[in-house]
């Protein structure tokens, strides 16, 4: 029973100690994860489908934002 006991006290702290450490390095790792996902796309063809992908995006977010700036330019105050 005593080992039970102090085989859980000792997961929760392992627990509890590797939250702690994610919390501190989360931001980093994930920002290093996206540096290297942007450094992958970048060497990739034009022709690759995901650089297609964010091209396509980037169209429709300049589409958006001029319909959004006609519709501010029709609208009656």
């Amino acid at each position: 029973m005593r080992r039970i006991i102090l085989g859980g006290v000792a997961a929760i702290g392992a627990f509890l100690a590797i939250r702690k450490i994610a919390e501190i390095a989360g931001p980093a790792l994930r920002k290093r994860g996206m540096e290297m996902c942007d450094q992958v796309l970048a060497n990739m063809p034009e022709s690759f489908p995901p650089n297609r992908m964010m091209a396509d995006l980037d169209s429709i977010k300049e589409k958006t934002a001029r319909i959004q700036e006609l519709i501010e330019d029709r609208q009656v105050i």
